[in-house]
């Protein structure tokens, strides 16, 4: 979705590029009857810059600026924005508020994730000999669940949510391992300094967090910005908890495509092992 596209790039921006991606984002269903001239007006900066500020964020002009808020504006959102919790807010108001960013949270990240990156983090962990995984807080849950799913398919990987455990594993890493490191604001200084132990060590870095222009982001040889928005909780990376985790199960999937064969021994021998548990 462009609104995701324009939020995601908005550190990167000049300022006058970010007075017109302002303007775009709360005055949606205006844009799309507006000219350039408009727009410039209303943000009080130059045509020209409404134009470099499309292009910045990917577009070829004006004109598919206002295509691709048409087609959202069409789409799953009423309004470009949910409204933020609120004292007054009802069980049954909370209920829906909740729901409808979650489903908005995975349908964003679904349009924004890119499959080439993806894919080269999936190579790159069918190859390993050990997977590293580092998260703390809200992140050590996703960590987990990422262990879970990787041993499943017969891989090697353990979840590190320790401070210390992980940057004593991440020094002795090897150039046959694989760190995977998962990060909602990628700024967590344990975790970063895990990953560039990890890289000094010879092992392969990767990254999962929402922000591109975080430290872990740009510590790790790839990395991937999946979409949040916990602007309207209460609680930090509520949202971002969903996006991570959908994204740990496509990578999943991924890995076990590339390795159909032999993963679909691992799975028979995993279904085998859950039904010896149950009732």
């Amino acid at each position: 979705m462009i609104t995701t596209q324009i939020q995601k790039n908005s550190p990167t921006l000049t300022p006058v590029e970010r007075k017109v991606a302002t303007f775009v984002l709360s005055c949606q269903h205006r844009v799309v009857d507006m000219t350039v001239h408009s727009v410039a007006q209303e943000c009080g900066v130059a045509s020209s810059a409404v134009i470099r500020f499309c292009k910045s964020v990917g577009l070829r002009g004006f004109s598919e600026l206002k295509i691709e808020l048409a087609k959202e504006l069409g789409g799953f959102r009423d309004n470009g924005q949910l409204p933020a919790f609120e004292k007054s807010d009802t069980t049954e108001g909370i209920i829906s508020k909740v729901f409808r960013s979650g489903a908005r949270t995975l349908l964003d990240t679904c349009n924004m994730v890119d499959a080439l990156r993806l894919d080269k983090m999936a190579s790159a962990l069918s190859k390993s000999k050990r997977i590293f995984i580092f998260g703390v807080g809200t992140s050590s849950i996703v960590a987990v669940d990422a262990q879970y799913r990787l041993s499943q398919l017969g891989l090697w990987a353990t979840a590190y949510t320790d401070i210390l455990f992980m940057n004593v594993s991440a020094v002795n890493a090897g150039p046959e391992d694989v760190v995977l490191a998962i990060s909602h604001s990628g700024r967590t200084k344990a975790v970063v300094d895990a990953v560039r132990h990890a890289r000094a060590a010879g092992a392969k870095t990767i990254a999962i967090t929402s922000f591109a222009d975080s430290p872990l982001y740009k510590e790790s040889h790839i990395a991937s910005a999946v979409f949040a928005d916990d602007a309207n909780y209460p609680v930090e990376a509520v949202s971002a908890r969903l996006a991570h985790i959908c994204f740990i199960d496509a990578l999943t999937m991924s890995l076990a495509i590339k390795n159909f064969d032999s993963f679909a021994d691992h799975i028979e021998a995993r279904n085998r092992i859950l039904e010896e548990i149950r009732y």
